[in-house]
């Protein structure tokens, strides 16, 4: 049972207010990595830039399943970086989604590290 370095990211420009899920990649590459139904994503590292002040979400599975891996306020510009000393751990086939800002004219970028194992 190998595991997979990946990254994810998803970059919004405008109205980035509703969930959307992050596109993976093999680390290091721009080839994009599909997580299969077996698969389970570990995240390490989560990056998150908003170009406004906004409600920040980076979820699991969906929000009223309540399974938020990141649930905050940005500041302008400010990065929000979080290092999960335990990775955490996705359900099984699932990519997370990110929402940020709902300005039409801002941008919003959430970036993760993390690899992926055999469920």
């Amino acid at each position: 049972m190998g595991s997979y370095s990946v990254h994810g990211e998803r970059v919004i420009d405008g109205d980035a207010s509703a969930l959307t899920a992050l596109i993976l990649y093999d680390s290091g590459s721009v080839v994009v990595r599909t997580l299969l139904a077996t698969e389970v994503l570990h995240i390490t590292d989560v990056v998150i830039i908003d170009e406004e002040a906004a409600d920040i979400q980076l979820v699991a599975d969906s929000a009223a399943a309540g399974r938020y891996i990141v649930q905050t306020k940005s500041a302008v510009g400010v990065p929000i970086v979080i290092h999960f000393n335990m990775p955490y751990v996705c359900p099984k086939g699932v990519v997370p989604k990110f929402a940020g800002g709902s300005g039409a004219a801002a941008r919003s970028m959430c970036v993760i590290q993390g690899f992926i194992r055999e469920a």
